[in-house]
């Protein structure tokens, strides 16, 4: 069984963001990765529609949407939420892909990419 998780603190954190984000509502968690080639690939989160071919993992509430093309590198993902020296945001860490790296998100980066996907030039 393909499974993404979400600890408790994160799963908090998200449906805070939500509750201050009136542009977040209604809106699911999308787990993706972005890049290619030598470099790998690195995780990426943000607030999306699901679309109907997107694969759904519910965490209390909070609906995890992932793309079907994704998922074979994102099974086993965890998305935690940090708060420490590299700042406070979401944190993906992933034990069956340890050679791709986690992307931190931190609210202003998520929210840039929120305005820019709205006005049509999505960048990643």
């Amino acid at each position: 069984m393909v499974e993404v998780f979400m600890s408790k603190l994160a799963v908090a954190k998200a449906k805070e963001l939500v509750n201050q984000t009136p542009s977040y509502q209604g809106l699911a968690l999308r787990l993706y990765i972005e890049g290619k080639g030598c470099d790998g690939f690195f995780y990426g989160i943000t607030f999306d529609e699901a679309s109907s071919e997107d694969l759904h993992f519910p965490h209390d509430g909070v609906d995890v949407i992932v793309d079907p093309d994704a998922i074979e590198f994102l099974v086993g993902a965890k998305i935690d939420w940090i708060d420490d020296e590299r700042g406070k945001g979401f944190l993906v860490d992933n034990p069956e892909h340890r050679r791709y790296r986690g992307k931190f998100f931190k609210k202003s980066a998520w929210q840039k990419h929120f305005i820019d996907k709205m006005k049509g030039t999505q960048h990643g």
